[in-house]
């Protein structure tokens, strides 16, 4: 294993990810990347590169996966019943404006077209056609070839954070005029100036509008967390907000302008909205960048008819059929000949079956040979084991009780304070008044204004930071929860791994004249075969374009074979292709022209990263749902314990396990169906997949990437984020001292509250700069 050293590492030409150099493809870090590469360069865009603000994701195999594309038809025909035809879809892949760039570049290229617009936060694009005259579909096919995935409407278009930026945008104003009413009176406006009563009154009006705009985004929060028995940041804020308004009110009833605090009031409400949309911006711009996931699997169809049939109306005993690349939705019985079937996605086996009629096929499974197979479901959908793994419910809150103590000591501690100054200046003075000033002062400044900034702020830079390395957060409460992480649990096929069989020999394919690789291409075009699959990734990539062959007829269980220039061409096992040696041999008229092995890729910094968590304290594990051999082996070669690495588990087990050993301390890395039970169970999980509409709508957050380092650049990240934080709060504290005890003996006022509040505000914001600077 190479040590991962800026001598040996490169940077990807396409997405600017680091990784090893292999010697048939030194300045790409995949296959994907070099095909997209040549894409752009070829056809004159590369004024994309220019326009990239940062890498953009890895493009790995995306682009060379087959993909049905009919749920586009629909929405097709359903648009051009307008003139000109408009459609809104989802995109996956963009990362930056040069993506919309280039996006847009391809659309105005095309027959028909007439505009497009991308939105890269939101993750949609919209475009018009003429009806007719334009292809959507084969635009998507040709999108998907440069790495950017469509997918239907989903419910991103109404992101969460817009509210919230409306209430920010009215409180600036607010702030901005109140603040504009309220310095005359600081600069030394007396209160017999013909405009003073005026600017007082749009003083109360401003904050009370204030208030009701901005503050009460925190009330109802607060009044929520209370309902379920909970203490929320929001509570002490809105006590503040509460606090400073009533009394201000009081004031203002009084005549007594030195008490008032309106424009405090607007000013920390809208410090208070700036730091929660900081802390949901990133968030949601992760969750844009996903396609929505899908609730049930594709219909089914009926053999006779061909009508396509709902999942959920699938009955046993009612034969239906799938197409090549369809998943198995419940559990059936083969109903035709032999056929074959990948179960990576259900259990972690990276092999296919082949399976004769009869056998009982497993929910989940997916055809990978080519024609349609008949199936007699043996139970209905709601019963199948694939409805269970693919069920997303809501997310659970996972409460953070070291925050709920800190709040509820906060609270006792300053509601105690301000009592006893109260009680202490009324006796000391007799004056209602007084008393009720530094009550009021003592609750106005020791809200949390600082730390409301700053802690949101910690968490947007630390989002920042991973994004840049490639990791993605999907959930704000995952910070609180690292925290006790001491385990982490890996799946093996897909995570420990790269997604795809690899083909371990590529330089096998340089023995081929670029005929004959024409000629494997084209046999390969539409397979589905893992096998198949691995060798179209190579040869697309190097740039081959496929013969014009017939298509190819599959033997099931031994390969595919085409006629073809008078010659009869073989592509699978050697013994049928007339071959001796490898996995997979290619073959003309039983010559073998190429043997190729096949097999997983660990990768490539699996070792290193490993062994850096485990002398950090971490203990590695791995649960798979394949061959406990293959199990043992990958744990020997990753220098794990083998009674760590456990092989053969169903999803139920995976979930059982984790139940069984999870005490609030365990992140689970995981990558298929097998692992969505454990997810729902674990108390941090993660993915490397991103285009399966599964797992990455359950994890906390999804990495990019060929690499493992991505969870060490998470733990890091969350351990500056830590200390950072503890810092801000340990300013708060000094500061809440000094401004408690200017409270305390009298000498707060509106004035000095208006200069010290901002002015901690960036004494906190500079300590969190300052630790992710360095």
């Amino acid at each position: 294993m190479r040590a991962a050293t800026k001598e040996t590492l490169k940077t990807c030409i396409h997405c600017g990810t680091q990784f090893w150099p292999a010697a048939h493809r030194p300045d790409f870090c995949c296959n994907g990347c070099q095909f997209v590469h040549h894409l752009i360069t070829s056809n004159g865009l590369g004024q994309f590169y220019d326009l990239q603000d940062s890498g953009v994701q890895p493009v790995k195999s995306l682009v060379f996966q087959k993909r049905d594309y009919t749920w586009l038809e629909e929405f097709v025909r359903a648009a051009e019943q307008s003139i000109p035809a408009k459609l809104q879809l989802d995109v996956q892949g963009i990362s930056c404006i040069g993506c919309a760039w280039l996006i847009e570049r391809l659309f105005d290229r095309k027959t028909g077209a007439l505009s497009m617009q991308v939105e890269p936060t939101l993750g949609q694009l919209e475009m018009r056609w003429e009806a007719g005259g334009f292809d959507p579909i084969a635009f998507a096919q040709e999108l998907q070839s440069f790495g950017y995935l469509l997918g239907s409407p989903g419910a991103k278009r109404s992101t969460g954070n817009r509210p919230l930026v409306i209430r920010m945008g009215m409180c600036a104003a607010l702030t901005m005029n109140t603040m504009l009413f309220t310095l005359p009176g600081y600069l030394g406006m007396s209160r017999d100036f013909p405009f003073a009563a005026l600017f007082s009154k749009l003083t109360l009006i401003l904050g009370t509008l204030s208030l009701v705009v901005g503050g009460s985004y925190f009330f109802k929060r607060s009044w929520q967390s209370l309902r379920q028995r909970m203490l929320h940041i929001d509570l002490p804020i809105s006590l503040g907000l509460i606090a400073a308004y009533a009394g201000s009110l009081y004031a203002w009833l009084r005549g007594v302008h030195d008490f008032v605090y309106f424009d405090f009031v607007s000013t920390f409400t809208f410090l208070m909205l700036v730091g929660r949309w900081l802390q949901e911006k990133a968030v949601e711009c992760n969750r844009a960048r996903l396609l929505e996931s899908r609730s049930e699997p594709p219909p089914v169809h009926d053999p006779a008819g061909g009508s396509p049939i709902p999942v959920d109306q699938i009955r046993p005993g009612e034969v239906y059929s799938i197409k090549p690349g369809q998943m198995v939705p419940v559990r059936s019985r083969l109903a035709s000949a032999a056929a074959t079937f990948s179960l990576e996605w259900i259990n972690g086996e990276s092999e296919t079956t082949v399976a004769p009629r009869g056998l009982i096929i497993p929910a989940g499974a997916s055809h990978c040979g080519k024609g349609t197979v008949l199936l007699d479901p043996m139970e209905a959908w709601s019963e199948s084991l694939l409805f269970q793994l693919i069920h997303i419910g809501p997310k659970t809150s996972h409460r953070d009780m070291a925050l709920e103590q800190f709040i509820r000591t906060y609270l006792v501690v300053v509601i105690g304070i301000a009592v006893s100054g109260f009680v202490a200046w009324l006796s000391a003075t007799g004056s209602p008044l007084a008393a009720l000033q530094v009550f009021i002062s003592v609750l106005v400044v020791s809200c949390p204004c600082a730390s409301g900034v700053a802690l949101p702020l910690c968490s947007d830079f630390a989002a920042l930071r991973l994004r840049e390395l490639g990791v993605f957060i999907r959930n704000l409460d995952i910070w609180s929860r690292l925290k006790s992480v001491r385990k982490i649990v890996f799946d093996k096929t897909g995570t420990l791994t790269l997604e795809a069989l690899s083909l371990r020999n590529p330089g096998e394919l340089s023995k081929l004249s670029p005929g004959e690789k024409a000629v494997l291409l084209g046999m390969v075009q539409n397979s589905l075969h893992p096998v198949g699959a691995g060798l179209r990734e190579h040869l697309i990539a190097s740039g081959i374009e496929p013969a014009s062959t017939p298509d190819s007829e599959e033997t099931i269980g031994f390969g595919l074979e085409i006629t073809h220039c008078n010659a009869i061409w073989r592509l699978g096992r050697p013994v049928w292709a007339g071959g001796t040696l490898g996995d997979c041999v290619f073959s003309r008229n039983g010559q073998t022209l190429a043997s190729f092995y096949f097999g997983e890729t660990v990768r490539p910094d699996a070792l290193q990263e490993l062994e850096t968590l485990q002398q950090r304290g971490f203990a590695i594990s791995i649960l798979s749902g394949d061959r406990t051999a293959k199990v043992r082996a990958m744990a020997d070669r990753l220098k794990l314990p083998r009674e760590h690495c456990i092989g053969g588990l169903s999803p139920q087990q995976k979930a059982d396990w984790i139940h069984r050993h999870d005490l609030q301390d365990t992140l689970y890395l995981g990558d298929g169906a097998n692992d969505s039970l454990a997810f729902d169970t674990a108390w941090c999980t993660g993915t490397p997949a991103v285009d399966r509409g599964l797992l990455e709508h359950k994890a906390d957050f999804y990495f990019l990437g060929h690499g493992l380092n991505s969870v060490r650049h998470l733990i890091e990240t969350a351990t500056r984020r830590h200390r950072a934080a503890r810092a801000v709060v340990a300013f708060a504290i000094a500061y809440n001292v000094i401004a408690i005890a200017l409270c305390l003996s009298g000498k707060m006022n509106p004035l000095l509250a208006a200069v010290i509040m901002p002015a901690s505000s960036l004494v906190s914001l500079g300590i969190v700069l300052g630790y992710f600077r360095r």
